[in-house]
Protein backbone atom coordinates (compact mmCIF):
# COMPACT_ATOMS: atom_id res chain seq x y z
CA UNK A 1 0.00 0.00 0.00
CA UNK A 2 1.30 3.48 -0.80
CA UNK A 3 1.50 6.15 1.86
CA UNK A 4 0.06 9.65 1.82
CA UNK A 5 2.37 12.62 1.72
CA UNK A 6 1.93 14.99 4.68
CA UNK A 7 4.53 17.71 4.13
CA UNK A 8 3.43 20.91 2.37
CA UNK A 9 6.59 21.18 0.29
CA UNK A 10 9.33 18.65 -0.28
CA UNK A 11 12.91 19.70 -1.01
CA UNK A 12 14.64 18.32 -4.06
CA UNK A 13 16.62 15.91 -1.89
CA UNK A 14 16.82 15.00 1.77
CA UNK A 15 20.11 13.25 1.01
CA UNK A 16 22.46 15.83 -0.58
CA UNK A 17 24.69 13.11 -1.99
CA UNK A 18 21.79 11.59 -3.91
CA UNK A 19 20.11 13.15 -6.96
CA UNK A 20 16.32 13.20 -6.80
CA UNK A 21 13.70 12.19 -9.35
CA UNK A 22 9.91 12.19 -9.22
CA UNK A 23 8.16 9.37 -11.09
CA UNK A 24 4.48 9.95 -11.87
CA UNK A 25 2.46 6.73 -12.07
CA UNK A 26 3.00 3.41 -10.32
CA UNK A 27 2.22 0.91 -13.06
CA UNK A 28 4.85 -1.42 -14.47
CA UNK A 29 6.51 1.48 -16.31
CA UNK A 30 6.75 3.80 -13.32
CA UNK A 31 7.66 1.08 -10.82
CA UNK A 32 10.43 -0.20 -13.09
CA UNK A 33 11.82 3.31 -13.56
CA UNK A 34 11.72 3.95 -9.81
CA UNK A 35 13.42 0.66 -8.94
CA UNK A 36 16.17 1.00 -11.56
CA UNK A 37 16.90 4.64 -10.63
CA UNK A 38 17.03 3.69 -6.95
CA UNK A 39 19.48 0.90 -7.77
CA UNK A 40 21.62 3.49 -9.57
CA UNK A 41 21.84 5.65 -6.44
CA UNK A 42 18.97 8.06 -6.98
CA UNK A 43 16.37 9.05 -4.41
CA UNK A 44 13.00 8.54 -6.06
CA UNK A 45 9.56 9.80 -5.10
CA UNK A 46 7.03 7.61 -6.86
CA UNK A 47 3.62 9.31 -6.95
CA UNK A 48 0.64 7.00 -7.46
CA UNK A 49 -3.03 8.02 -7.37
CA UNK A 50 -4.37 4.65 -6.20
CA UNK A 51 -3.97 2.72 -2.98
CA UNK A 52 -1.84 0.06 -4.65
CA UNK A 53 0.72 0.00 -7.42
CA UNK A 54 -0.15 -1.61 -10.74
CA UNK A 55 -1.55 1.12 -12.98
CA UNK A 56 -3.77 -0.51 -15.60
CA UNK A 57 -2.95 -3.88 -14.01
CA UNK A 58 -5.33 -3.94 -11.06
CA UNK A 59 -6.77 -6.70 -8.91
CA UNK A 60 -10.05 -6.63 -7.01
CA UNK A 61 -12.10 -8.85 -4.76
CA UNK A 62 -15.35 -10.18 -6.19
CA UNK A 63 -18.02 -9.56 -3.59
CA UNK A 64 -20.08 -12.67 -4.33
CA UNK A 65 -17.34 -15.29 -4.41
CA UNK A 66 -14.67 -13.56 -2.35
CA UNK A 67 -12.07 -14.38 -5.01
CA UNK A 68 -9.36 -12.05 -6.20
CA UNK A 69 -9.66 -11.32 -9.90
CA UNK A 70 -7.76 -9.00 -12.22
CA UNK A 71 -9.21 -6.21 -14.33
CA UNK A 72 -8.20 -8.43 -17.23
CA UNK A 73 -6.47 -11.77 -17.66
CA UNK A 74 -2.79 -10.85 -18.05
CA UNK A 75 -0.17 -13.21 -19.43
CA UNK A 76 3.59 -12.86 -19.56
CA UNK A 77 6.11 -14.73 -21.69
CA UNK A 78 9.62 -15.99 -21.08
CA UNK A 79 10.96 -13.21 -23.31
CA UNK A 80 9.67 -10.54 -20.91
CA UNK A 81 13.17 -9.68 -19.71
CA UNK A 82 12.36 -6.25 -18.24
CA UNK A 83 9.13 -7.30 -16.50
CA UNK A 84 10.52 -10.57 -15.13
CA UNK A 85 13.74 -8.80 -14.15
CA UNK A 86 11.66 -6.37 -12.08
CA UNK A 87 9.88 -9.26 -10.38
CA UNK A 88 13.21 -10.92 -9.63
CA UNK A 89 14.42 -7.70 -8.01
CA UNK A 90 11.24 -7.39 -5.93
CA UNK A 91 11.28 -11.08 -4.96
CA UNK A 92 7.86 -11.83 -6.46
CA UNK A 93 8.88 -13.94 -9.47
CA UNK A 94 7.78 -17.17 -7.68
CA UNK A 95 4.17 -15.93 -7.91
CA UNK A 96 4.27 -16.61 -11.65
CA UNK A 97 3.49 -20.10 -12.96
CA UNK A 98 5.71 -20.90 -15.97
CA UNK A 99 5.14 -23.46 -18.72
CA UNK A 100 7.96 -25.92 -19.35
CA UNK A 101 7.48 -25.30 -23.06
CA UNK A 102 4.97 -23.42 -25.19
CA UNK A 103 1.73 -25.37 -25.30
CA UNK A 104 -1.43 -23.71 -26.57
CA UNK A 105 -4.76 -25.44 -27.13
CA UNK A 106 -7.25 -24.29 -29.77
CA UNK A 107 -10.95 -25.09 -30.05
CA UNK A 108 -13.43 -24.51 -32.86
CA UNK A 109 -16.60 -25.86 -34.38
CA UNK A 110 -16.16 -27.42 -37.83
CA UNK A 111 -19.24 -28.59 -39.70
CA UNK A 112 -21.17 -28.48 -36.46
CA UNK A 113 -18.63 -30.66 -34.60
CA UNK A 114 -16.52 -29.20 -31.75
CA UNK A 115 -12.81 -29.85 -32.35
CA UNK A 116 -9.69 -29.20 -30.29
CA UNK A 117 -6.03 -29.27 -31.31
CA UNK A 118 -2.75 -28.17 -29.81
CA UNK A 119 0.35 -26.20 -30.75
CA UNK A 120 2.91 -28.14 -28.73
CA UNK A 121 6.49 -26.85 -28.77
CA UNK A 122 7.82 -29.40 -26.25
CA UNK A 123 9.30 -31.76 -28.87
CA UNK A 124 12.51 -29.72 -29.06
CA UNK A 125 13.95 -26.67 -27.28
CA UNK A 126 13.42 -23.08 -28.40
CA UNK A 127 12.56 -22.06 -31.94
CA UNK A 128 12.95 -25.61 -33.29
CA UNK A 129 10.23 -26.80 -30.95
CA UNK A 130 7.95 -23.91 -31.99
CA UNK A 131 8.48 -24.72 -35.68
CA UNK A 132 7.81 -28.42 -35.10
CA UNK A 133 4.66 -27.48 -33.20
CA UNK A 134 3.48 -25.37 -36.13
CA UNK A 135 4.25 -28.17 -38.56
CA UNK A 136 2.04 -30.53 -36.55
CA UNK A 137 -0.94 -28.15 -36.38
CA UNK A 138 -4.25 -29.82 -37.14
CA UNK A 139 -6.20 -28.84 -40.24
CA UNK A 140 -3.38 -27.38 -42.36
CA UNK A 141 -2.10 -28.76 -45.66
CA UNK A 142 1.55 -29.62 -46.19
CA UNK A 143 1.82 -26.67 -48.54
CA UNK A 144 0.57 -24.32 -45.83
CA UNK A 145 2.97 -25.84 -43.32
CA UNK A 146 5.95 -25.45 -45.65
CA UNK A 147 5.05 -21.82 -46.17
CA UNK A 148 4.96 -21.41 -42.40
CA UNK A 149 8.53 -22.71 -42.19
CA UNK A 150 9.60 -20.50 -45.09
CA UNK A 151 8.10 -17.46 -43.37
CA UNK A 152 9.91 -18.32 -40.12
CA UNK A 153 13.22 -18.75 -41.97
CA UNK A 154 12.80 -15.38 -43.68
CA UNK A 155 12.12 -13.80 -40.30
CA UNK A 156 15.29 -15.32 -38.88
CA UNK A 157 17.35 -14.08 -41.83
CA UNK A 158 15.88 -10.54 -41.63
CA UNK A 159 14.49 -10.83 -45.14
CA UNK A 160 11.06 -9.50 -44.13
CA UNK A 161 10.17 -5.88 -45.00
CA UNK A 162 7.34 -4.96 -42.61
CA UNK A 163 7.67 -1.18 -42.46
CA UNK A 164 4.49 0.78 -43.13
CA UNK A 165 2.40 -2.36 -43.63
CA UNK A 166 -0.38 -4.01 -41.69
CA UNK A 167 0.13 -7.55 -40.44
CA UNK A 168 -2.50 -8.77 -42.89
CA UNK A 169 -0.70 -7.20 -45.86
CA UNK A 170 2.60 -8.72 -44.79
CA UNK A 171 1.16 -12.19 -44.19
CA UNK A 172 -0.49 -12.23 -47.61
CA UNK A 173 2.79 -11.12 -49.21
CA UNK A 174 4.45 -14.03 -47.40
CA UNK A 175 1.90 -16.43 -48.95
CA UNK A 176 0.18 -17.28 -45.70
CA UNK A 177 -3.25 -18.65 -46.55
CA UNK A 178 -6.42 -17.17 -45.09
CA UNK A 179 -6.86 -20.40 -43.12
CA UNK A 180 -3.39 -20.05 -41.54
CA UNK A 181 -4.01 -16.37 -40.80
CA UNK A 182 -7.33 -17.17 -39.12
CA UNK A 183 -6.20 -20.27 -37.22
CA UNK A 184 -2.73 -19.19 -36.13
CA UNK A 185 -1.67 -15.61 -36.75
CA UNK A 186 -4.88 -13.83 -35.80
CA UNK A 187 -5.03 -15.31 -32.25
CA UNK A 188 -1.37 -14.39 -31.72
CA UNK A 189 -1.88 -10.83 -33.00
CA UNK A 190 -5.02 -10.26 -30.94
CA UNK A 191 -3.32 -11.57 -27.79
CA UNK A 192 -0.07 -9.63 -28.18
CA UNK A 193 -1.10 -6.46 -30.03
CA UNK A 194 -4.76 -6.09 -28.94
CA UNK A 195 -5.47 -5.14 -32.54
CA UNK A 196 -7.06 -6.89 -35.48
CA UNK A 197 -4.84 -8.43 -38.13
CA UNK A 198 -6.27 -5.91 -40.61
CA UNK A 199 -5.02 -2.84 -38.69
CA UNK A 200 -2.06 -4.02 -36.59
CA UNK A 201 1.48 -2.89 -37.31
CA UNK A 202 3.47 -5.50 -39.24
CA UNK A 203 6.66 -4.09 -37.69
CA UNK A 204 5.44 -4.90 -34.18
CA UNK A 205 4.10 -8.31 -35.25
CA UNK A 206 7.51 -9.22 -36.73
CA UNK A 207 9.25 -8.12 -33.53
CA UNK A 208 6.93 -10.31 -31.45
CA UNK A 209 7.69 -13.30 -33.68
CA UNK A 210 11.44 -12.79 -33.53
CA UNK A 211 11.64 -12.27 -29.79
CA UNK A 212 8.87 -14.50 -28.44
CA UNK A 213 8.54 -17.40 -30.84
CA UNK A 214 11.88 -17.53 -32.62
CA UNK A 215 14.06 -16.43 -29.72
CA UNK A 216 15.98 -18.29 -27.05
CA UNK A 217 14.76 -21.56 -25.55
CA UNK A 218 12.55 -20.16 -22.78
CA UNK A 219 11.27 -17.13 -24.73
CA UNK A 220 7.95 -18.63 -25.83
CA UNK A 221 6.97 -20.07 -22.45
CA UNK A 222 3.75 -18.61 -21.04
CA UNK A 223 3.61 -17.31 -17.46
CA UNK A 224 0.52 -16.47 -15.43
CA UNK A 225 0.17 -15.16 -11.89
CA UNK A 226 -1.25 -17.65 -9.39
CA UNK A 227 -2.59 -14.68 -7.40
CA UNK A 228 -3.95 -11.29 -8.38
CA UNK A 229 -1.36 -9.83 -10.74
CA UNK A 230 -0.88 -6.59 -8.80
CA UNK A 231 0.54 -8.76 -5.99
CA UNK A 232 3.76 -9.00 -8.00
CA UNK A 233 4.34 -5.28 -7.35
CA UNK A 234 3.16 -5.33 -3.74
CA UNK A 235 6.68 -5.46 -2.30
CA UNK A 236 7.86 -2.41 -4.26
CA UNK A 237 6.95 0.27 -1.66
CA UNK A 238 8.92 -1.50 1.09
CA UNK A 239 11.80 -2.22 -1.30
CA UNK A 240 12.01 1.46 -2.23
CA UNK A 241 11.65 2.68 1.37
CA UNK A 242 14.58 0.51 2.46
CA UNK A 243 16.76 2.32 -0.08
CA UNK A 244 15.87 5.96 0.68
CA UNK A 245 13.13 6.23 -1.95
CA UNK A 246 9.43 6.51 -1.25
CA UNK A 247 5.96 5.91 -2.67
CA UNK A 248 3.48 8.76 -2.15
CA UNK A 249 -0.28 8.48 -2.65
CA UNK A 250 -1.48 11.52 -4.52
CA UNK A 251 -2.79 12.92 -7.78
CA UNK A 252 -0.43 15.12 -9.77
CA UNK A 253 -2.28 18.22 -10.94
CA UNK A 254 0.55 20.08 -12.70
CA UNK A 255 4.13 19.50 -13.75
CA UNK A 256 5.91 22.71 -12.74
CA UNK A 257 8.23 24.37 -15.25
CA UNK A 258 10.44 27.45 -14.93
CA UNK A 259 13.05 29.30 -16.99
CA UNK A 260 16.63 28.78 -15.86
CA UNK A 261 19.50 31.25 -15.95
CA UNK A 262 19.96 30.89 -19.70
CA UNK A 263 16.24 31.23 -20.32
CA UNK A 264 15.67 27.58 -21.12
CA UNK A 265 12.52 25.97 -19.80
CA UNK A 266 13.17 23.19 -17.32
CA UNK A 267 11.28 21.07 -14.81
CA UNK A 268 11.18 22.35 -11.23
CA UNK A 269 8.69 19.98 -9.59
CA UNK A 270 5.07 18.88 -9.47
CA UNK A 271 1.98 20.18 -7.71
CA UNK A 272 -0.43 17.64 -6.26
CA UNK A 273 -4.19 18.09 -6.28
CA UNK A 274 -4.00 18.82 -2.53
CA UNK A 275 -1.77 21.82 -3.23
CA UNK A 276 1.41 20.14 -2.03
CA UNK A 277 4.51 20.87 -4.08
CA UNK A 278 7.18 18.24 -4.62
CA UNK A 279 10.34 19.94 -5.83
CA UNK A 280 12.76 18.33 -8.28
CA UNK A 281 14.43 19.09 -11.58
CA UNK A 282 13.88 15.59 -13.03
CA UNK A 283 10.48 14.01 -13.67
CA UNK A 284 9.67 10.69 -15.31
CA UNK A 285 6.07 10.67 -16.50
CA UNK A 286 4.80 7.09 -16.57
CA UNK A 287 1.14 7.86 -17.23
CA UNK A 288 -0.84 7.53 -20.48
CA UNK A 289 -0.43 10.24 -23.09
CA UNK A 290 -3.93 11.67 -22.58
CA UNK A 291 -3.21 12.06 -18.86
CA UNK A 292 0.19 13.66 -19.40
CA UNK A 293 -1.18 16.29 -21.76
CA UNK A 294 -3.39 17.59 -18.91
CA UNK A 295 -0.38 18.13 -16.64
CA UNK A 296 1.48 20.61 -18.88
CA UNK A 297 0.56 24.04 -20.18
CA UNK A 298 -0.01 24.41 -23.94
CA UNK A 299 3.35 26.16 -24.27
CA UNK A 300 5.18 23.39 -22.38
CA UNK A 301 3.37 20.73 -24.40
CA UNK A 302 4.74 22.34 -27.55
CA UNK A 303 8.27 22.36 -26.15
CA UNK A 304 7.97 18.71 -25.05
CA UNK A 305 6.96 17.81 -28.64
CA UNK A 306 4.42 15.22 -27.55
CA UNK A 307 2.36 13.54 -30.27
CA UNK A 308 -1.29 14.45 -30.69
CA UNK A 309 -3.51 12.28 -28.52
CA UNK A 310 -5.87 11.81 -31.48
CA UNK A 311 -3.15 9.77 -33.18
CA UNK A 312 -3.28 7.19 -30.35
CA UNK A 313 -6.87 6.08 -29.89
CA UNK A 314 -7.49 3.36 -27.27
CA UNK A 315 -8.20 -0.30 -28.01
CA UNK A 316 -10.60 -1.87 -25.46
CA UNK A 317 -10.47 -5.31 -23.86
CA UNK A 318 -13.49 -7.02 -22.33
CA UNK A 319 -12.95 -9.65 -19.65
CA UNK A 320 -15.78 -11.89 -18.48
CA UNK A 321 -15.50 -13.96 -15.31
CA UNK A 322 -17.92 -16.90 -15.09
CA UNK A 323 -18.52 -19.27 -12.18
CA UNK A 324 -20.33 -22.60 -12.87
CA UNK A 325 -21.44 -25.45 -10.63
CA UNK A 326 -19.18 -27.96 -12.39
CA UNK A 327 -16.04 -28.04 -14.51
CA UNK A 328 -16.21 -28.80 -18.23
CA UNK A 329 -12.82 -27.65 -19.59
CA UNK A 330 -9.74 -29.81 -19.14
CA UNK A 331 -7.12 -27.33 -20.38
CA UNK A 332 -5.42 -24.56 -18.37
CA UNK A 333 -6.24 -22.11 -21.13
CA UNK A 334 -7.49 -22.43 -24.66
CA UNK A 335 -7.90 -20.19 -27.72
CA UNK A 336 -11.28 -20.19 -29.45
CA UNK A 337 -11.51 -19.84 -33.23
CA UNK A 338 -14.47 -18.42 -35.12
CA UNK A 339 -16.04 -16.90 -32.00
CA UNK A 340 -16.19 -13.49 -30.37
CA UNK A 341 -14.47 -14.89 -27.28
CA UNK A 342 -10.80 -15.39 -28.13
CA UNK A 343 -9.32 -16.96 -24.99
CA UNK A 344 -10.68 -18.97 -22.08
CA UNK A 345 -8.58 -19.33 -18.92
CA UNK A 346 -9.40 -22.06 -16.40
CA UNK A 347 -8.65 -20.27 -13.15
CA UNK A 348 -9.28 -23.40 -11.08
CA UNK A 349 -6.20 -24.91 -12.72
CA UNK A 350 -4.12 -21.71 -12.92
CA UNK A 351 -4.80 -19.77 -9.73
CA UNK A 352 -4.87 -20.34 -6.02
CA UNK A 353 -8.27 -20.43 -4.28
CA UNK A 354 -9.62 -21.27 -0.84
CA UNK A 355 -11.07 -24.78 -0.54
CA UNK A 356 -14.39 -23.41 0.67
CA UNK A 357 -14.63 -21.17 -2.41
CA UNK A 358 -13.87 -24.07 -4.77
CA UNK A 359 -16.55 -26.17 -3.08
CA UNK A 360 -19.15 -23.44 -3.61
CA UNK A 361 -17.97 -22.47 -7.10
CA UNK A 362 -16.30 -25.55 -8.65
CA UNK A 363 -15.64 -23.95 -12.05
CA UNK A 364 -14.16 -20.49 -12.55
CA UNK A 365 -13.37 -19.24 -16.06
CA UNK A 366 -11.94 -15.99 -17.35
CA UNK A 367 -12.86 -15.09 -20.95
CA UNK A 368 -11.05 -12.45 -22.99
CA UNK A 369 -12.13 -10.40 -26.00
CA UNK A 370 -9.37 -8.14 -27.36
CA UNK A 371 -9.85 -5.27 -29.81
CA UNK A 372 -13.39 -5.21 -28.42
CA UNK A 373 -14.57 -1.80 -29.59
CA UNK A 374 -18.06 -3.02 -30.56
CA UNK A 375 -18.44 -5.76 -27.95
CA UNK A 376 -17.55 -3.34 -25.11
CA UNK A 377 -20.64 -1.25 -25.88
CA UNK A 378 -23.08 -4.11 -25.23
CA UNK A 379 -24.86 -4.46 -21.90
CA UNK A 380 -23.34 -6.74 -19.28
CA UNK A 381 -26.36 -9.04 -19.54
CA UNK A 382 -25.96 -9.39 -23.32
CA UNK A 383 -22.21 -9.94 -23.01
CA UNK A 384 -22.69 -12.74 -20.48
CA UNK A 385 -25.45 -14.37 -22.53
CA UNK A 386 -23.32 -14.27 -25.68
CA UNK A 387 -20.30 -15.78 -23.90
CA UNK A 388 -22.33 -18.61 -22.35
CA UNK A 389 -23.82 -19.43 -25.76
CA UNK A 390 -20.39 -19.57 -27.39
CA UNK A 391 -19.09 -21.85 -24.64
CA UNK A 392 -22.07 -24.15 -25.18
CA UNK A 393 -21.27 -24.40 -28.89
CA UNK A 394 -17.57 -25.18 -28.39
CA UNK A 395 -17.86 -27.20 -25.14
CA UNK A 396 -21.13 -29.22 -25.21
CA UNK A 397 -20.55 -30.36 -21.60
CA UNK A 398 -21.13 -26.77 -20.48
CA UNK A 399 -24.81 -27.07 -21.44
CA UNK A 400 -25.51 -29.10 -18.30
CA UNK A 401 -23.51 -26.73 -16.10
CA UNK A 402 -25.38 -24.05 -14.16
CA UNK A 403 -24.05 -20.49 -14.20
CA UNK A 404 -23.76 -19.37 -10.57
CA UNK A 405 -22.24 -15.94 -10.96
CA UNK A 406 -20.80 -13.68 -13.64
CA UNK A 407 -18.88 -10.44 -13.82
CA UNK A 408 -17.99 -8.24 -16.80
CA UNK A 409 -15.00 -5.91 -16.76
CA UNK A 410 -14.55 -3.42 -19.58
CA UNK A 411 -11.14 -1.79 -19.97
CA UNK A 412 -11.99 0.87 -22.53
CA UNK A 413 -8.44 2.29 -22.43
CA UNK A 414 -6.67 -1.06 -22.18
CA UNK A 415 -3.91 -0.25 -24.67
CA UNK A 416 -3.17 2.37 -27.32
CA UNK A 417 -4.09 1.25 -30.82
CA UNK A 418 -0.73 0.92 -32.59
CA UNK A 419 -0.93 0.86 -36.38
CA UNK A 420 1.44 1.51 -39.32
CA UNK A 421 0.17 5.11 -39.26
CA UNK A 422 1.25 5.93 -35.70
CA UNK A 423 3.81 3.34 -34.62
CA UNK A 424 6.70 5.44 -35.95
CA UNK A 425 5.69 8.58 -34.01
CA UNK A 426 5.90 6.99 -30.56
CA UNK A 427 8.16 9.37 -28.59
CA UNK A 428 11.56 8.60 -27.11
CA UNK A 429 12.22 8.68 -23.37
CA UNK A 430 14.00 12.04 -23.32
CA UNK A 431 11.90 15.03 -24.33
CA UNK A 432 13.10 18.47 -25.51
CA UNK A 433 11.67 19.90 -22.27
CA UNK A 434 14.67 19.85 -19.95
CA UNK A 435 14.22 17.37 -17.10
CA UNK A 436 11.10 15.65 -18.47
CA UNK A 437 11.39 11.98 -19.40
CA UNK A 438 8.71 9.59 -20.63
CA UNK A 439 7.84 5.98 -19.82
CA UNK A 440 4.82 3.90 -20.73
CA UNK A 441 3.77 1.21 -23.18
CA UNK A 442 2.86 3.95 -25.70
CA UNK A 443 6.43 5.25 -25.95
CA UNK A 444 9.07 4.09 -28.42
CA UNK A 445 9.98 0.68 -27.01
CA UNK A 446 9.85 -1.24 -30.30
CA UNK A 447 7.24 -3.54 -28.76
CA UNK A 448 3.44 -3.73 -28.71
CA UNK A 449 1.65 -2.12 -25.77
CA UNK A 450 2.21 -4.97 -23.31
CA UNK A 451 3.43 -5.34 -19.73
CA UNK A 452 6.90 -5.96 -21.15
CA UNK A 453 6.72 -2.78 -23.22
CA UNK A 454 5.78 -0.83 -20.08
CA UNK A 455 8.61 -2.35 -18.03
CA UNK A 456 11.11 -1.87 -20.84
CA UNK A 457 10.07 1.78 -21.14
CA UNK A 458 10.81 2.21 -17.43
CA UNK A 459 14.30 0.83 -17.93
CA UNK A 460 14.86 3.04 -20.98
CA UNK A 461 13.66 6.14 -19.11
CA UNK A 462 15.83 5.37 -16.07
CA UNK A 463 18.89 4.94 -18.29
CA UNK A 464 18.13 8.21 -20.12
CA UNK A 465 17.86 10.03 -16.79
CA UNK A 466 21.16 8.59 -15.58
CA UNK A 467 23.02 9.28 -18.83
CA UNK A 468 21.89 12.92 -19.06
CA UNK A 469 22.37 13.74 -15.38
CA UNK A 470 25.29 15.80 -14.07
CA UNK A 471 25.37 13.47 -11.07
CA UNK A 472 26.58 10.33 -12.85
Amino acid sequence: MVQSSEAHEHPSSSSPEKPHCIVIGGGFAGTTAAVRLTEAGWRVTLVEAREHLGGRVQSLTDGTTGETIDNGQHLMMGCYDAALGLLQTLGTAPLMRRQKALRVWFAEVLDGVPTTFCLDASLAPGKIGVLLGMMRLHGLSWREKLRLVRFAARLQLNLIKPYGKTAQTLLREEQQSERVITRLWEPIILATLNTSVQTSSATLFVEVMRIAFLGRAEASQMLIAETGLDAVLATAPAWLEERDSTVVKGIVETILVKENQVQIKQICGVRLKTGEILATDVVVSAVPLHTLTKLLSPEDLTIAALPNTERFSPSPIVSVYLWFDKEFIEQDFIALLGTTVQWVFNRRKLCRAETSVVERFPCHLSLTVSAAETFARASAQDIIKHCVEELAAVFPASRSARLLHARVIRETNATPLLTPENEHIRPKAQTPLQGLFLAGDWTNTGLPATIESAARSGEIAALAVINTSTFH
